[in-house]
């Protein structure tokens, strides 16, 4: 039996271990046609949290201006404004592919299991290099340039990095601010050095965000949360909670990557442990904001997503090609925030720097 069987081979449970021409190979394939499909599903819901899909490569993020009222008297007309904040964002699109074949002879003797877990193998492989792009665009808290054959340079923003753009807040101000959504701490996470406070303030002080706050943390980071005094952990259902004590009884009510740890009274805000993020990084959000990041993809819809594209038969061989095409920039700079704990200096994780190959 297969390890994992993927939604399509499902009607095909019975004739795993039969060879792909006694079962069919139309039947077959279009089994691999349907969990090629669910794939590209599961990754666009797994990503919605942070990422909204788009075919521009340069654009702005478009914001109000902050203005009041004019005086006037008996006599007085207002005179006309412009809404015209903004701040220019561009994003990179990068081509990735895999491939994997097999002699005639072993084509002739392969199981519905042996392609099942071909499949398995390079699906992973797609939603392992779509993942390390949006961590890398997350996580990375440098502007970097693209080279766009039909655009020339683009430069790729990250989140807020305390450049000179100046964004919103919710403070009455008569002007925007900059501001920087990449934090540091050298302590770890305790009663008194709580990052979740700070993050999800830096989230909730921005107009255009709104939401329950979402925080994703490393694995190594769930021991010290659930030691704080604010921590509520999530209910066991296996459990029979006590009648005295808080316990937590809402939801965020949006798809989160990752397991639901609790909720942190002191921030408001819920914790999710991410087994992907590096040690000692953070990463948070809200439920109801602009999404913090672009993706984009081809304008053609035959170039969107991951698929097979081709096939090749040079005698004894036979290959299948699959290719994705997908580039991740920033959106809503201020859509979500960076937090490493344990230092106090703020750096990209290795293997994180863009552009990533």
């Amino acid at each position: 039996m297969a390890n994992t069987l993927l939604y399509g081979f499902h009607s095909l449970a019975d004739v795993l271990g039969q060879r792909v021409t006694e079962v069919g190979v139309e039947e077959v394939g279009r089994a691999i046609t349907e969990s090629v499909a669910v794939h590209n599903q599961v990754v666009r819901d797994l990503f919605n949290l942070f990422v909204e899909p788009t075919t521009e490569f340069k654009t702005r993020y478009k914001t109000p201006n902050v203005v009041s009222l004019q005086p006037l008297d008996e006599y007085g007309r207002a005179r006309q404004i412009q809404v015209a904040g903004y701040y220019e964002v561009s994003y990179p699109i990068q081509s990735a592919g895999l491939a994997w074949g097999r002699t005639r002879m072993a084509t002739l003797f392969m199981t519905v299991e042996e392609a099942n877990r071909v499949l398995t193998t390079i699906l992973d492989a797609d939603l392992r290099w779509m993942r390390n792009h949006l961590l890398a665009a997350l996580l990375g808290n440098a502007d970097w340039n693209f080279d766009d054959e039909a655009h020339g340079t683009l430069a790729v923003k990250p989140l807020a990095n305390a450049d000179a753009t100046s964004y919103l807040l919710r403070n009455g101000g008569e002007t925007g601010s900059t501001d920087s959504h990449y934090f540091a701490q050298a302590a770890g996470i305790a009663d008194a050095s709580n990052p979740y406070q700070v993050a999800a303030d830096s989230l909730r002080e921005h107009p255009g965000n709104d939401g329950e706050v979402v925080h994703l943390i490393a694995p190594n980071l769930e021991a010290s949360t659930k030691a704080l005094v604010s921590f509520i952990d999530k209910a066991d259902p296996n459990v029979e909670q006590a009648v005295t004590g808080d316990r937590l009884i809402g939801s965020v009510g949006v798809n989160v990557p990752g397991e639901l740890l609790g909720y942190d009274q002191a921030s408001r805000s819920w914790v999710f442990k991410w087994s992907v993020l590096p040690d000692d990084y953070l990463v948070s959000t809200m439920t109801r904001a602009e999404k913090p990041l672009r993706m984009r993809q081809h304008a053609l819809p035959e170039l969107q997503g991951f698929h097979a594209v081709a096939e090749r038969a040079d005698h004894p061989f036979w290959e299948q090609q699959y290719e994705r095409h997908a580039g991740f920039g920033a959106w809503n700079r201020v859509g979500a925030a960076v937090t490493r704990v344990g230092n106090a200096a703020y750096a990209i994780p290795a293997g994180y720097e863009s552009p990533m190959a």
